[in-house]
């Protein structure tokens, strides 16, 4: 997960006027979401959701009650933040349809932040369908767009990921975005595969030369840094906690050598 910056990621102008041409009621809405909220979170009747608590104050649809699907206008911007990549798991993105307007804290939880565009982020299918309406009865999950993210994560070269020891957030994410998912771990494995042989092959030399170790580092850096300055690049958070892991574990081995 790479921290994404929302700077600019702003509503149109006509936000406002688009909520109240499509909610029955905006103040009813706003009051009654206000109710749920008042209730703890794991009271049974706020973890029905706010379709059963509220109805009347929804849109009405030929399938029953619904809210209004208006945040489908943030999609471009929020690809553009995420660099048309998942916003979690850094899956890339390839077509407007793909991608999901996921929100962080899920509207049937937490309703009055249904339209509010700092609740919403760019994800795939499959950990905007993982998560679905989830909320975590302890805790909450990681935000993309909030401190280091990167760093609350532990990733290894066969794709998969886990929590830092002790980071219930980085738990709850992991658990309920099904980050360590098999298909997403095979992936990133794929993804990282070639650049670590490449990287793990240049490294192999200073066993060969160990001359040359401030020219193969500056290689090694001069990757880091383009691996970093490419946020488009799929699973790139990944891949730079790898890349580093390859380079500390070689300087490791060659401190034991010289020891």
């Amino acid at each position: 997960m790479r921290r994404l910056d929302r700077t600019g990621i702003a509503p149109p102008a006509d936000w406002e006027a688009r909520l109240r041409r499509n909610l029955p009621d905006r103040d009813a809405f706003f009051a009654r979401a206000a109710e749920l909220e008042a209730l703890d979170l794991n009271d049974p009747v706020r973890r029905k959701g706010f379709s059963a608590f509220a109805p009347a104050v929804l849109k009405k649809t030929s399938k029953g009650r619904a809210f209004p699907l208006l945040w489908g206008a943030a999609k471009q911007a929020l690809a553009a933040m995420s660099h048309h990549k998942c916003a979690y798991c850094e899956s890339p993105i390839n077509a407007e349809r793909s991608g999901h307007v996921e929100h962080f804290r899920p509207k049937s939880l937490f309703p009055s932040l249904c339209y509010d565009w700092e609740n919403y982020f760019l994800s795939c299918n499959g950990c905007n369908g993982q998560k679905s309406d989830k909320w975590p009865a302890q805790g909450n999950y990681v935000r993309p767009d909030q401190g280091d993210p990167a760093a609350r994560f532990l990733f290894s070269r066969d794709g998969g990921i886990a929590a830092v020891p002790g980071d219930l957030e980085a738990e709850n994410t992991i658990r309920d975005l099904g980050l360590d998912r098999s298909w997403l771990c095979r992936w990133r494995r794929l993804a990282m595969g070639s650049i670590l042989d490449d990287i793990e092959g240049t490294l192999s030399l200073l066993a060969e030369a160990p001359g040359l170790e401030e020219s193969i580092t500056r290689l090694i850096e001069k990757q880091i840094a383009r691996i970093t300055g490419n946020p488009a690049l799929p699973y790139s958070t990944a891949l730079l906690q790898c890349v580093r892991q390859a380079l500390e574990q070689t300087r490791a081995r060659q401190m034991g050598r010289s020891g």
